[in-house]
């Protein structure tokens, strides 16, 4: 049965509404199940006119948000005016999604949308967008503009693996797993003293400060002083620097 404005729903007893195909995106929630294609929304929150209808709780907003099918993603939009939502994927750190603003599933294929309610209570919706197909950006069009240069970063074999045991909890956790590692767990994880590690750190704090990495200094960011270890962590995954094995 097709809903007008609400994709297609079917129950998870087994009550389908029609085979599912490429460029559906599958919702999960309270034994329902919503089936959306590319360009359909549905509204999420306590309020009877919304398509996902939250359970009876003042703590939840009327209408929290909508889930918006685009051609290689879902646009996740927080449609409160005080409460903020989360988006968390299946590894990695939970991205929040401030009231009157809205993010991209890029590039997660699956994920969870967060809501908390009243005492401590929290309402997750599971969202599979793996059969959306997301456009290959493999390949530039041929240009006669230089190709973008970039000064290499040697690094030595510990750094490496530091960095790699750094950000291991980012890469397979979630939630609130999802944090850079200490240098006490670095220690642990490698077979090293934390003192050894923190040296490690250290050079690997100047040596990137001079290639004009940001937010490992005072001067970048008021708390990297303190602890830089965040941002040294979101640097080396987008370097690929973090991928690779603690044991290479």
């Amino acid at each position: 049965m097709a809903v007008p404005g609400r994709g297609w729903w079917c129950r998870l007893d087994g009550e389908s509404s029609r085979p599912l195909s490429t460029g559906d995106v599958v919702i999960d929630f309270d034994d329902r199940q919503w089936v959306l294609s590319p360009g359909e929304v549905v509204t999420v929150g306590r309020s009877g006119s919304c398509g996902i209808r939250l359970p009876d709780d003042d703590h939840l907003s009327r209408r929290a948000g909508s889930l918006r099918v685009l051609d290689d993603c879902v646009l996740v939009r927080n449609e409160s005016t005080r409460k903020p939502l989360v988006l968390r994927p299946p590894a990695g750190q939970d991205r929040i999604v401030e009231p009157g603003t809205a993010i991209t599933s890029l590039p997660f294929r699956q994920f969870e949308v967060l809501l908390s309610g009243s005492g401590g209570r929290v309402v997750s919706i599971h969202v599979d967008a793996s059969r959306l197909t997301p456009e290959s950006y493999a390949f530039d069009p041929p240009t006669a503009t230089p190709a973008t240069r970039a000064d290499p970063i040697v690094l030595t074999a510990s750094q490496r693996r530091v960095l790699a045991a750094l950000c291991e909890p980012l890469l397979t956790g979630s939630g609130p797993q999802a944090v850079p590692a200490t240098y006490a767990q670095i220690g642990q994880r490698l077979g090293l003293r934390p003192q050894y590690v923190r040296n490690v750190v250290k050079s690997l704090r100047e040596t990137l400060t001079g290639h004009g990495v940001e937010g490992l200094t005072r001067d970048d960011q008021e708390t990297a002083f303190d602890d830089f270890r965040p941002a040294l962590a979101r640097w080396a995954i987008r370097s690929g620097f973090g991928e690779a094995g603690v044991d290479d």
